[in-house]
């Protein structure tokens, strides 16, 4: 049977220095006309559309609109794009990602796609900068969903409409680096294998029900026997 691989992206295949964040506070403030946004809103292993709601109702109180989230998240995606090339993408790439990137892409019994809580555009905007965006053909993306527990129903339909087939839960890894993305395998049935290259460290994931944490992603090998233990 083959197996699903869900990948985060900010902290898990990348990293880009607060990229991200800086820009998501500006796009908040440019569009709404205020300073401070985003202060005390949690944004680690959350969906940009929460993150966005949260923000708006700590402004003014009011429910975030369709047009105000599109409007906010078209600056974001400007600013975010000049922000990475200000940097020069910041950290970059993590330990172990193109090379575990190349050795599924050889073996058709691994489908790999993206679980985050990006919004497709800003998702496509950061791995397209360091040429990971052609490896991941599709996901489940912030606008999905407003909750992140709620992206791994819409990718494992996503995964059947393109294969013609149900995938096994057991048969489903998601990859991250926060206590989120644990807890979406934990609530979904699925396997998670979590990185400490985020925020969070071994014991923080643990906690969370993290079935196996790795360091980085370095040690190929090992990572695709854990990917395959089942």
């Amino acid at each position: 049977m083959p197996t699903l691989l869900l990948f985060d992206i900010d902290g898990t295949l990348i990293t880009t220095g607060g990229s991200g964040y800086r820009s998501m506070k500006r796009a908040v403030e440019v569009t709404m006309g205020v300073e401070g946004a985003l202060e005390g809103i949690p944004v680690a292993g959350r969906t940009d559309s929460i993150i966005l709601r949260d923000a708006v109702r700590a402004i003014d109180g009011s429910d975030i609109t369709p047009d105000l989230q599109a409007r906010i998240r078209d600056n974001y995606c400007r600013i975010l794009s000049e922000e990475l090339d200000r940097v020069g993408g910041g950290p970059g790439v993590l330990p172990g990602v193109r090379q575990l990137i190349a050795r599924l892409e050889a073996d058709p019994s691994w489908h790999v796609a993206l679980l985050t809580g990006n919004f497709s555009v800003s998702a496509e905007i950061k791995l397209g900068y360091f040429d990971l965006w052609k490896h991941f053909a599709w996901g489940a993306w912030g606008e999905d969903a407003v909750h992140r527990n709620d992206l791994l129903p819409v990718a494992l339909e996503r995964y059947r409409q393109r294969t013609g087939e149900t995938i096994d839960r057991h048969d489903v890894v998601i990859i991250g680096d926060t206590p989120n993305d644990a807890e979406v395998a934990r609530v979904g049935g699925c396997r998670s294998v979590c990185v400490t290259t985020g925020q969070y460290d071994h014991a923080a994931l643990t906690t969370a029900g993290a079935d196996v944490v790795f360091h980085d992603l370095s040690d190929v090998d090992e990572v695709l026997r854990v990917f395959g233990t089942k």
